[in-house]
């Protein structure tokens, strides 16, 4: 450790004291080591309640954080297990991956403190990419070793919940939902149509998709520009047909009054937000285009209902094969649950493990599904409790003249961590420390709870999606699509 930095970390609780009394800080910060300052701004952050749980730390890196796409580049750097960066070109881009989750998840960060930093993302942002810099593949071991994600299972509820006796309640919970809800998936539109209203959620049509003219990394993974990730998302986006019975089945911006205080959705104003992903399938580095939609509630159909709660969300996400052709839909809820996948018909389901036993599988409601679907896919999705349905093809769609049509903004994810307070007081993230959007949490954690999710029902922010109540699943597990599907 540099004397520098030793000595600022005995001055710390006094600095940290006086930004939480409002008063400038002793001595000119943007002086301090860059050690120091990273330091400074993690405990005002931590002080303060502020942490973006969308990374992990890297444990004595503090200019890079880790997502478990992280984890699998960083084996993919030793490929023979030797210790050693076996592709020294790709180390820089695995340093810039880290980088960027850090400088996405700081940026809003320090712009939702409630107090002056007294150092500007600017100057925090030139340190770490300093810092970067400075890394060299014969640091791999250490580095390697300090990328780590940590599961959304918690062991010690499985075990205090007997869960391998209680997890069969849960399976034949599960099974029952199945067979109540994926038989809309062979109805026909006309059918489901006529059970309306419906309103159409959908952006301005876009046809290139400019997916040839984004450059990649040397791992393969796409590094669009913004205006280039947004031609993208156009490109692919589904329309969002929901069945409206009441103010909770429209799709809306989560907005925050105040500091601490609890979200609401504005309905005058849908917005679909969208994050671009990649998994790694069969031997490569596959785009994901990911949708998500917000709804103020989950209505309880009555006094018992253990499913309601405020929000609710339906994510859709689309991967793509190299050259931007769809290979394989799947969607979640907010919570994570009801975990569905629509391959193309150029996959084919394998066994999978769990297949064997009662853990939760890949479920295909609707078997194979045409490319032109997923290319342009229309999300039937049910009122009040916002499942989908059933998927139609956005271009052969003859149902649209008689739907409400709605145009809806085009909104990046991240805008969700960094809301302007609606009484002018700065702004706020939409998730709390750990992830979780506040006031979310469902009555369902009564019996769901020896299943080792937190919270479960409760709306999540991205990488925190346990997929799976009966297994162990993740939303954005890299390696998701190999374990149940290969090309044909």
């Amino acid at each position: 450790m540099r004397r520098g930095f030793a000595v600022f970390v005995v001055f710390l609780p006094a600095l940290l004291a006086a930004c939480a009394q409002g008063t400038r800080p002793v001595g000119d910060l943007a002086t301090l080591s860059c050690d120091a300052q990273l330091a400074y701004i993690d405990a005002l952050v931590a002080q303060n309640g502020v942490r973006n749980a969308s990374a992990s730390p890297v444990a004595g890196f503090a200019y890079l954080r880790a997502n478990r796409n992280s984890v699998l580049l960083a084996r993919q750097l030793d490929e023979d297990g030797d210790g050693q960066v076996d592709q020294p070109d790709r180390w820089r881009d695995f340093i810039a991956q880290m980088r960027g989750l850090d400088r996405d998840a700081r940026q809003s960060e320090m712009a939702n403190l409630p107090v002056a930093s007294g150092i500007s993302f600017d100057q925090i942002e030139a340190c770490a990419n300093t810092m970067a810099a400075s890394l060299m593949p014969d640091q791999y071991p250490v580095l390697s070793a300090a990328v780590f994600v940590p599961d959304d299972y918690l062991d010690f509820q499985r075990i205090a919940g007997l869960y391998p006796i209680t997890a069969f309640a849960a399976y034949f919970g599960y099974e029952g939902w199945k067979q109540e809800n994926f038989a809309s998936f062979e109805q026909r539109s006309a059918d489901i149509a006529a059970s309306g209203p419906w309103y159409d959620y959908l952006v301005p049509d876009q046809t290139d998709d400019g997916f040839s003219d984004i450059a990649r990394d040397a791992f393969g993974l796409l590094q669009p520009t913004g205006a280039e990730l947004e031609k993208l998302v156009l490109a692919y986006a589904p329309v969002f047909r929901v069945r409206t019975g009441s103010e909770s089945d429209k799709v809306g911006q989560p907005t925050l009054p105040a500091r601490d205080a609890l979200a609401v959705v504005d309905t005058d104003h849908p917005n679909i937000y969208y994050r671009l992903s990649h998994t790694y399938f069969a031997g490569k580095w596959r785009p994901q285009i990911v949708y998500e939609i917000w709804f103020p509630e989950r209505p309880a159909t009555s006094r018992f209902d253990i499913l309601a709660g405020h929000f609710d969300a339906l994510v859709w996400r689309v991967t793509l094969d190299d050259d931007g052709t769809p290979l394989i839909g799947d969607t979640i809820h907010g919570c994570g649950c009801y975990h569905m996948f629509f391959p193309s018909q150029t996959l084919q389901r394998i066994t999978a493990p769990e297949d064997n036993d009662i853990r939760e599988t890949a479920e295909m409601p609707a078997g194979y599904v045409d490319q032109s679907i997923l290319k342009q896919p229309v999300l039937w999705i049910d009122e009040t409790s916002h499942y989908l349905l059933k998927l139609t093809d956005a271009q052969a769609d003859t149902m649209a003249g008689n739907m409400i049509r709605q145009n809806a903004s085009l909104r990046p994810v991240q805008d969700l961590s960094q809301l302007q307070l609606q009484n002018g007081q700065g702004t706020a993230s939409f998730f709390d420390e750990d992830g979780f959007v506040p006031g979310t949490e469902r009555l369902e954690w009564i019996l769901l709870w020896p299943m080792g999710v937190e919270k479960p029902g409760a709306m999540r922010q991205w990488g925190h999606h346990a997929t799976a109540f009966v297994g162990r699943r993740h939303f954005d597990e890299p390696d998701l699509m190999d374990r149940y599907f290969t090309p044909r």
